[in-house]
């Protein structure tokens, strides 16, 4: 179930987290909102297209909000808000987000490097184990195409192995088109890893838009 949360207060390290949590599966931002209109927070909400406003307790019109994320370093806000809060809204302040950001970054982003250096390893050895397996299959087929000569200058004594040369010629075939199956297939996974690379660099930082013009939410 998807969690809907809010966040007072957007200057250049707060967009950091808030970037971050835009790309997390199972949470959506329902709106961000800071008194400043130059903040940059403001101006990535018009470029993701949400809702933004200039006046933090704005965040508390919606009961649908679920988290509300005060990262403003006011202390007065962060106590209004939790004053004014529905009991199923779930309240931080900026040191309690940082806590779990710095937390989840920790645990979640290592982790997520670590699994994309383990299937780099593991695409290197397959990419070495097809070229193997290119080259035997190549060997074969030579061995085969050999074969059929020899079974053909034997006249009607080297039937039976012209039939068995067939074969072999048959399974190199089949061989081929599956080493051209898995190729596809590691290719997939390539651009696979290739995406988890990006997505991990941009969770780290991301710029915020340049847009001038902000249309709030009311």
């Amino acid at each position: 179930m998807t969690k809907k949360i809010a966040f007072i207060g957007a200057g250049e390290k707060e967009l950091e987290i808030i970037n971050m949590i835009y790309q997390i599966e199972g949470l959506e931002i329902a709106m961000i909102a800071d008194e400043k209109k130059d903040a940059p927070g403001l101006k990535y909400a018009l470029d993701k297209e949400i809702p933004a406003s200039f006046s933090p307790l704005d965040v508390l019109k919606y009961s649908y909000i679920d988290i509300i994320a005060v990262l403003a370093p006011v202390s007065d806000v962060y106590n209004h808000v939790l004053a004014m809060a529905s009991p199923s809204q779930v309240v931080f302040n900026r040191e309690q987000f940082m806590f779990i950001f710095d937390t989840f970054n920790l645990l979640f982003v290592t982790r997520y490097k670590g699994i994309e250096e383990k299937l780099q390893f593991n695409t290197r050895e397959i990419r070495k184990a097809i070229s193997d397996f290119s080259l035997i299959t190549k060997n074969i087929d030579i061995l085969a195409i050999n074969a059929s000569i020899e079974a053909a200058r034997a006249g009607e004594a080297g039937k039976g192995f012209a039939v068995v040369a067939s074969n072999i010629k048959n399974l190199v075939k089949d061989s081929r088109e599956m080493l051209q199956h898995i190729k596809s297939i590691l290719e997939k996974i390539t651009l696979i890893n290739d995406e988890m690379a990006v997505l991990r660099e941009s969770m780290k930082s991301d710029e915020a838009p340049n847009e001038d013009e902000l249309s709030t939410h009311q």
